[in-house]
């Protein structure tokens, strides 16, 4: 609660004409974060251990906490601290997912790296790209051009990119 200006709460469930702040950074993390963690106790209350924990983005820091790599507090601090720095950052990126083999889609990076990164491989021809707009906008055109589809994603900034770089002192401090 000390760690965000709206409660949780408020934010999972808005009273009318309440604005909407699950779109916002700053509390689109914290909820992930408590509703994978959520579910994993659960999972762990019917008696379901992991042998393993994986996670991508916030999902990584959950299944760190899960682990007992570090507390439930110190993981909602992290998490909200990341969040807000995040939140903070202009936003000036894109995110877009292409539907071609991750090799595929770094080659197509190599004229823009410092200003566009491959953010997830999620499946054999499911590559998601992030970055600056302007750069994310002219590697879906490419794409298009050699028949390869994408998609660009609703996000607020461009998480897993270059732009995010400015944090890392800052979040660093705070971890």
């Amino acid at each position: 609660r000390d760690l965000l200006e709206q409660p949780l709460l408020e934010v999972l469930y808005p009273s009318d004409g309440q604005a909407a702040l699950l779109d916002e950074t700053a509390y689109t993390q914290p909820a992930l974060f408590a509703l994978e963690y959520s579910l994993a106790k659960l999972w762990e209350s019917w008696g379901v251990q992991p042998a393993a924990l994986i996670g991508h983005s916030v999902g990584e820091y959950v299944a760190a906490c899960v682990a007992g790599v570090f507390s439930l507090e110190d993981g909602l601090r992290l998490i909200a601290t990341r969040s807000t720095l995040m939140q903070q950052l202009p936003h000036d990126g894109l995110m877009a997912v292409v539907f071609a083999p991750c090799e595929r889609v770094e080659r197509e990076l190599e004229s823009c790296r410092e200003r566009v990164s491959v953010a997830a491989a999620n499946g054999p021809e499911n590559t998601v790209i992030s970055g600056a707009a302007d750069a994310v906008r002219t590697l879906v055109e490419r794409f298009a051009q050699d028949g390869v589809r994408s998609q660009l994603l609703t996000v607020s900034h461009a998480f897993h990119s270059p732009l995010m770089e400015s944090i890392l002192d800052a979040f660093q401090a705070a971890a």
